[in-house]
């Protein structure tokens, strides 16, 4: 690669050090060749849809995110691209009349552009660098993408890896430098915009403070932030907070109270800024973190749930909770209420929060759809099959203002086509052949006054979306065989396990109507990345503890823990019951657990029994009737050690390869005792 390419278009050091690098390994480590031919990698529909719901409720802001790019760039010939971790293209905007030429290229959606794979490139460099970066045309090591210009961002998560990546691409353009800086610029306020929303919605229910060296710049994207549990420890900080504190790790501070960064006295930090309302308070910096400025300005940002404790104890017992008078002896205090008294007065908690358990991401995407439903947002909850969309519709109605009014779901892929319209909108007395002669109200105005859940939303028939769509925008409803409509007033859900994006794009699925009913996604978890299931089989077993050998014997919960559980909450709560039965009030055994046996035991991928490994029912007689159960145990552990070492060690990108999330990722290595040498 000459040198002048690498000067090109004001790159400066860094940039020509990163495109090094990667040449360096597209040769020596991945043994790439500059001039081969294409080879186009294309990732499953599968694989893409596990990367968007991965993402969860960030997508749909990053997707927007893309849109607003797009939008701010549109008629220039450049595409704008969202992709996964890996360098998957999951979503992309581009002129119609441009959408051949950039396929031809190899950008579209699911299309593989890590590193390894495309060679040096702005989407794969961007993620293996972690760092934005603009690769102008032969810059890239492939021969045939030296036409390409592109320029990637990336969003982190809040350990500080790679998340997904925003990117703009041209094809055959010489683009102005001014222009290409410009857009970078864009690209990064977008992706630190992302970071940001992905770090408040994760530390949902912590404290946050948000600061910066200069007042005015508080509240503004060059903030960074740190978060704080209820014992004044820090358990979070971002990238801004890293590079303004001049912290390399995140582990320099993780784990240490809040009084080792800040010079004040704990138990007077709270009080200072809340005194100060909204307006930034001046706080001093220890000595160690102050290598440029001695002091810095913040603000103090409570927890969205209020069902935890309004107050994070500092050292020394104090609480830290804006305008809270500490009490003189706070042991004393607590004291001083009878137990029995401060029990009969907890708050009962709501059918919601008993449903959603102690999952903490489910936890904040509850909060969140508790906060939009009440305030008439329409809500589109997606999921796998037997993830609970119904149980979770029918818990944030029960929850909600709307409580004691109607709820009504109506199977929108239960019904016959030619009977949906009817049974939804109503009709009057002989309105058709075949009708009821005292008419038919119909399920949208059964639903009046309270709340209406559309189930399998992605199977209604076109016409009935058309009418739908009237009935919304209009908000109201004209029975068949009536002239004159009826006033509606309902809080509308809409569930489904397809992708309605795709339906659309295949004009399955009238995009406008998508829109209408999706005012927020709720993509709820698989019972696989669930982090809560001892709450959950203690939820559908209210005598049983998973933990507990009275309930379940030790290699029964390894079986239930270690399952794929395909068919979800529902698949969950049917092996449990017949369980439960066959063990006739003793502890549940892996005998009562026959039907576990199978492709699905192990979690991450399905295990696939070799040749000389087959499933067999468990004999507990035989003395070695758990040798399939322990095969799986070990493959298991071997599988998650792997994964490990080809991570680095890195737990949340281990745990995303592997499918599982971070909190199983870490209880199933301390259940096969795997720790970190050294």
């Amino acid at each position: 690669m000459a040198h002048r390419d690498l000067q090109r278009v004001g790159h400066g050091s860094r940039d020509h050090e990163i495109l090094s690098a990667s040449w360096s390994r597209c040769r020596e480590d991945y043994g790439l060749d500059q001039g081969c031919q294409r080879r186009e990698a294309v990732i499953r529909r599968e694989r893409v849809r596990d990367s968007i719901e991965s993402l969860g409720s960030l997508f749909t802001a990053c997707r927007s995110q893309v849109q607003h790019i797009f939008q701010n760039i549109v008629g220039s010939g450049h595409a704008v691209i969202l992709t996964d971790r890996h360098g998957t293209i999951i979503e992309f905007a581009v002129q119609s009349a441009l959408d051949d030429l950039f396929r031809q290229s190899g950008l579209r959606r699911g299309a593989d552009w890590s590193e390894a794979c495309e060679g040096t490139n702005g989407i794969g460099t961007a993620i293996a660098e972690k760092k934005s970066l603009t690769v102008y045309r032969d810059q890239h090591f492939h021969s045939r993408h030296a036409g390409l210009t592109c320029i990637g961002a990336p969003v982190f998560d809040v350990e500080g890896d790679v998340l997904a990546l925003f990117d703009v691409s041209s094809i055959g353009r010489k683009d102005d430098p001014d222009l290409l800086a410009h857009t970078r610029a864009l690209l990064e306020m977008s992706a630190r915009l992302m970071s940001r929303r992905n770090f408040q919605d994760h530390f949902a229910d912590q404290w946050i403070m948000r600061f910066h060296h200069d007042a005015d710049r508080v509240g503004l994207l060059e903030e960074g932030l740190i978060a704080l549990d209820y014992n004044g420890r820090i358990v979070g900080l971002d990238e801004q907070a890293k590079l303004h504190l001049s912290v390399s790790d995140r582990s320099q501070l993780i784990g240490r109270d809040i009084g080792d960064l800040v010079t004040m006295e704990r138990d007077r930090l709270a009080s200072h800024l809340a005194n100060a309302g909204r307006m930034p308070a001046q706080i001093g910096l220890q000595d160690a973190f102050a290598p440029s400025a001695t002091h810095l300005h913040a603000r103090l940002i409570e927890p969205n749930r209020t069902e935890r404790p309004t107050a994070i104890a500092l050292k020394g017992g104090h609480p830290l909770t804006p305008g809270w008078q500490v009490p003189q002896n706070p042991v004393r205090s607590q004291r001083s209420k009878p137990a029995q008294r401060h029990a009969s007065h907890a708050p009962k908690q709501s059918e919601l929060a008993q449903l959603i358990g102690a999952d903490a991401p489910l936890q904040a995407l509850a909060a969140k759809a508790q906060k939009l439903f009440d305030n008439d947002i329409p809500l589109l909850i997606t999921g796998e099959t037997g993830v609970g969309k119904d149980s979770f519709a029918r818990a944030l109605h029960a929850s909600s203002d709307r409580a004691e009014a109607p709820f009504v779901a109506v199977n929108c892929g239960a019904l016959p086509e030619n009977l949906i319209e009817g049974e939804l909108f109503g009709y009057k007395a002989g309105a058709f052949t075949g009708a009821q002669s005292a008419g038919f109200k119909g399920q949208i105005l059964a639903a009046n006054g309270g709340t209406l859940l559309l189930d399998e939303i992605g199977d209604m028939p076109l016409s009935a979306q058309t009418r739908l769509l009237q009935v919304l925008e209009q908000r109201k409803v004209t029975p068949l065989g009536c002239t004159k409509g009826v006033d509606l007033d309902i809080r509308l859900l809409a569930a489904t396990h397809q992708p309605l994006e795709r339906l659309c794009a295949e004009g399955r699925f009238r995009e406008d109507l998508y829109y209408r009913i999706c005012g927020f996604s709720l993509p709820l978890p698989s019972l696989r990345h669930r982090s809560d299931l001892d709450h959950i089989v203690a939820r559908l077993l209210p005598k049983a503890r998973l933990d507990d050998e009275a309930s379940f014997s030790r290699q029964a919960r390894q079986m239930i823990e270690a399952h794929l559980w395909p068919g979800n909450i529902r698949q969950l709560k049917h092996a449990l019951k017949t369980a439960s039965i066959l063990a006739d009030g003793g502890p549940i055994t892996p005998d009562h657990l026959g039907m576990l046996h199978g492709p699905s035991m192990g979690k991450g991928e399905p295990a696939q029994p070799d040749s000389n490994q087959q499933w067999q029912p468990c004999d507990a007689t035989a003395g070695t009737g758990l040798r399939a159960h322990l095969d799986v145990s070990d493959r298991e552990k071997r599988l998650i050690e792997a994964a490990l070492f080809q991570t680095r060690w890195n737990i949340s990108r281990c745990a995303s390869d592997l499918g599982i999330s971070r909190n199983t990722l870490y209880r199933k290595m301390k259940l096969h005792g795997i720790k970190k040498a050294g």
